[in-house]
């Protein structure tokens, strides 16, 4: 058997706040490796938010910040790090438009103090309480940053701070308190078109998990992209192939689906 590149998401596919990573998903990932495949995690969060106990689960690879940065058995391939002066204008509009923003970074997360915003997964103390002294002030810094997270609420004006920003991002909507910008060019599926041409992975070995909105791309962009059964309403429409929910084994069951293990 050739050897495949598998690339899987976190929030939501690899990773869930309730369970954690799932025991079957670990298995799976052992048994893939096994059997002399490749295995990738393909995130939109940024290497500062990704923990080295789930790289060391036994992926070859870390693709991060929607295909902005690709690193290989530890050795980065390539960074994209925002212009300054585009990071100091987005600063300032969102400010001007009552955003919240955070500016993600491969080795810190750059924000505002603000205890009293809760948006979720991105709830301000949550974020604290995870990333402790990876989380700096986004004033007097100097920044390295990937892409940019909005959390709006009823005061924000989002549409209105876009169209001054739209030049250089793309906006993922996630909700309707949070959006991602990503810089234009890139995606989830930049990232996996740079890693398999590196690594001289042919496209028809490709196969994605995903379930989010800035999965759409890898998961088209794959031979075989295959959405989680707790994925979107829009992923489920979109996406040919499907597996179970998270909590139901749906990693170690599509591996198996696709005879990977």
């Amino acid at each position: 058997m050739r050897k495949k590149a598998v690339f899987f998401d976190i929030d939501g596919t690899l990773y869930s706040h309730e369970l954690g990573v799932p025991e079957s998903a670990v298995q799976g990932i052992k048994e893939l490796k096994n059997n002399g495949h490749l295995a990738f995690i393909s995130t939109g969060r940024t290497r500062a938010m990704i923990s080295e106990e789930l790289v060391n689960l036994g992926f070859d690879g870390v693709l991060a910040a929607c295909g902005t940065y690709v690193e290989h058995e530890g050795n980065v391939v390539y960074n994209i790090d925002l212009k300054r002066e585009t990071v100091e204008k987005a600063v300032d509009v969102f400010r001007k438009h009552k955003i919240f923003c955070i500016l993600e970074g491969g080795n810190y997360l750059y924000m505002d103090d603000d205890n009293s915003l809760d948006s979720g997964q991105f709830s301000i103390n949550r974020l604290k309480n995870i990333f402790g002294e990876k989380i700096k002030p986004i004033i007097g810094e100097e920044h390295h940053v990937n892409k940019i997270t909005c959390l709006l609420n009823k005061h924000s004006n989002f549409e209105e701070a876009y169209k001054s920003l739209e030049k250089d991002f793309y906006s993922i909507h996630h909700n309707s308190k949070i959006v991602e910008l990503v810089p234009k060019g890139f995606s989830k599926a930049k990232g996996i078109e740079e890693i398999i041409k590196y690594l001289g992975i042919n496209i028809n070995d490709t196969y994605a998990f995903g379930d989010s909105a800035n999965d759409i791309e890898m998961l088209r962009y794959v031979k075989y992209g295959i959405a989680m059964g707790n994925s979107s309403s829009e992923i489920l429409k979109t996406v040919k192939y499907k597996t179970d929910n998270i909590e139901n084994d749906g990693i170690y069951n599509g591996l198996k689906q696709f005879q990977l293990i």
